[in-house]
């Protein structure tokens, strides 16, 4: 096997309905245009689906997909990505998982796992150094995630990686996700419920065959070289002692925390929220796999009514999501949703929001609790929480409702609820899209649906650091083509600035890179450059930065394509909801400030010109065609 092909792997296909698996070898030429992971998948998809496809039905596809530097020593090449159609809008579908599942798929000598069909009975798909088999899944179907994982490792061996989904997976949840290795979780799009419809709980996966390297010396001297930038830089320190979570204070500070379901986006003290209040709650901290960045914490509760509670990967969403948004204190009590969310395989963001948004019509008098299930929902209540969430997982009572995701709950309830669904192309959304402006856009044109993974600039929350002023409008302008990149207030350049990060972060998912090791989470860390470095002395290719981040631009196209074909997707698709531009901030340093609309059509105007698209938001031919993909959508 040369390198590229041991770099990239095979790709497997799985046919639940037949039983049957085979393996290929992807060309080259393809790799070169789509890299792998998140960018191949989305081709395959394109190729592979037609609009009558949803995603509940066995013709649907979902693919894990292995980053192309994953299985290397490059910095955070660790996460796998998972692309199908989207459960919430029929559109793209794609999310992103760390842990060391995407490397043992790598190490098993498969880049990529592309399964449809429908299984008779449920299944789980195991892997075992290039050995394929399915397995009856009868004795994991209706346990949790960390069940699940505990007796596959009993039966087959406790060095297997295992993604599987939970019991609200298994129950169709719109929002159940992948939860990989008990506690990292593939969230958004509905991936949990699009293996419980094919009746897959899980795939378990192994390997020994470590990928090949184009010039190892040289790759040696790049690791070493980046390496010692990541550790280097003041961003790795602050995640290393606080966690993603150090995130709060500093979207505290620009307006932009989802205080009691967004009535406010500023709160006078974070207490119980800041990262002090977690940190006497932490057991141990370490990273993943080759990752230089300590980001990952497990807690034990000690005292309360949680203590004796054990789990870990609690993110800045987390701390968000269950406290801000609920008014929730207790830091005990949103570590304890979080675990519930991993144990069922919920994503956080789509829980929280159906559930904020039915505490704030329960305020309003638009429920009552006829409709929860005797259930008060009051701000703060975290032994409501629970129950609903649990009732979300087993779709039972209300729970069924909350099931369905904010705007379907909205429209199962009526009485004018829709105008607190907070969501974007049909799926919640946990971010203020008030502040920053650049970060509102971002997730406004989030190819999959309101989220800050698909082109939302971080640089803007800059602000809230106490080191802001080292960016200076002079380094921001070289480092990102804007002056006003670290100004979470103004407009201008922010059009541009979301083009390049939808570029990047299109390359960092196709090369399985966590976001945390590049400039996107920091201005010190890995640019385009960088990793244009690693990726030719990995494969012998020889990009530049530009090449790299064509690539990115290919694949966002591509995917704003199969949005408007599959789901008919375009501009009036990309506005953040009401709310976001009707309500002013009321508190703190950016008091009075809202999304204003005619600015915000700007710049979409401006992003749409920089990708070359209508001004509907479609690309244009001559843009297809200068990216290479006008056969491929023909």
């Amino acid at each position: 096997m040369n390198n590229i092909a041991s770099l990239t792997g095979e790709i497997l296909d799985v046919n639940l309905t037949e039983q049957k698996c085979f393996s290929w070898t992807e060309s080259e030429s393809v790799h070169k245009k789509f890299l792998s992971a998140r960018g191949l998948s989305q081709y395959y998809l394109y190729k592979l689906l037609k609009p009558q496809d949803l995603p509940l039905n066995p013709k649907n596809y979902i693919i894990f997909g292995s980053g192309l530097l994953v299985g290397t020593k490059a910095p955070g090449a660790t996460r796998t990505n998972i692309d199908s159609k989207n459960l919430f809008s029929n559109g793209v579908g794609s999310t992103n998982g760390g842990e060391y599942f995407a490397v043992a798929m790598k190490y098993s000598g498969y880049g990529h796992l592309r399964i449809t069909g429908k299984s008779i009975k449920p299944v789980y798909l195991l892997i075992d150094d290039g050995q394929i088999s399915l397995e009856d899944a009868q004795e994991i179907w209706g346990k949790t995630t960390s069940q699940t994982v505990d007796i596959i490792r009993n039966k087959h061996g406790n060095d297997f990686q295992v993604a599987c989904i939970g019991i609200a997976g298994e129950n169709l949840a719109r929002g159940a996700c992948v939860i990989i290795n008990k506690s990292r979780a593939a969230a958004k799009c509905g991936m949990g419920a699009i293996l419980g419809s094919k009746n897959l709980k899980a795939i378990a996966v192994r390997g020994s065959q470590l990928p090949k390297i184009w010039n190892e010396d040289k790759f040696d001297q790049l690791i070493e070289r980046v390496r010692k930038k990541v550790l280097d830089s003041g961003t790795a320190q602050r995640l290393s002692k606080w966690g993603a979570k150090s995130a709060v204070k500093a979207k505290n500070k620009v307006g932009s925390v989802p205080y009691k379901h967004f009535q406010d986006g500023h709160v006078d003290n974070l207490d119980g929220w800041d990262e002090e209040a977690f940190s006497k709650y932490e057991l141990k901290r370490f990273g993943i796999a080759n990752c230089p960045i300590s980001c990952r914490q497990i807690y034990q509760v000690t005292e309360g009514p949680y203590a004796g509670l054990k789990g870990e990967a609690v993110q800045s969403n987390t701390v968000q999501d269950f406290g801000l948004k609920l008014d929730i204190r207790e830091p005990s009590a949103i570590i304890k949703a979080h675990v519930l969310c991993n144990e069922y395989g919920i994503d956080i963001d789509t829980a929280a929001e159906t559930i904020a948004w039915a505490y704030e019509c329960y305020e309003r008098g638009l429920i009552s609790r006829k409709d929860t299930d005797g259930l008060e929902l009051n701000w703060g209540n975290h032994q409501s929480l629970m129950k609903l969430i649990n009732k979300i997982a087993h779709r039972k009572g209300f729970g069924d409702i909350l099931a369905e995701g904010v705007v379907k709950a909205s429209e199962i309830i009526g009485r004018g609820t829709i105008k607190y669904a907070m969501a974007m192309k049909g799926q919640d959304v946990y971010e203020d899209m008030r502040m920053p402006k650049g970060w509102a856009l971002g997730t406004a044109l989030s190819t999959r649906g309101g989220g800050h993974c698909s082109g939302a600039p971080i640089v803007e929350f800059a602000a809230g650091k106490s080191n802001a002023e080292i960016l200076s409008p002079e380094l921001a302008q070289k480092l990102y083509g804007t002056a006003t990149a670290t100004d979470p207030a103004a407009y201008e350049g922010k059009a541009k600035l979301v083009a390049y990060h939808e570029k990047l972060h299109a390359v960092l998912n196709s090369l399985g890179i966590c976001f945390f090791n590049s400039i996107w989470e920091g201005y010190e860390l890995l640019d385009e450059h960088d990793i244009a470095q690693l990726v030719n002395a990995a494969t012998g290719w020889d990009l530049d930065r530009f090449e790299l981040l064509m690539i990115g631009e290919r694949i966002h196209n591509l995917e704003r394509m199969f949005n408007y074909k599959h789901a008919e997707l375009d501009r009036k698709d990309d506005y953040p909801p009401p709310r976001f531009m009707e309500e002013k901030i009321k508190n703190g340093p950016y008091k009075g400030e809202y999304m204003d609309r005619k600015k915000f059509d700007k710049m979409l105007d401006e992003n749409y010109q920089l990708h070359g698209w209508t001004d509907q938001g479609i690309p244009k031919e001559e843009t297809l065609i200068k990216l290479g993909l006008k056969n491929i959508i023909d």
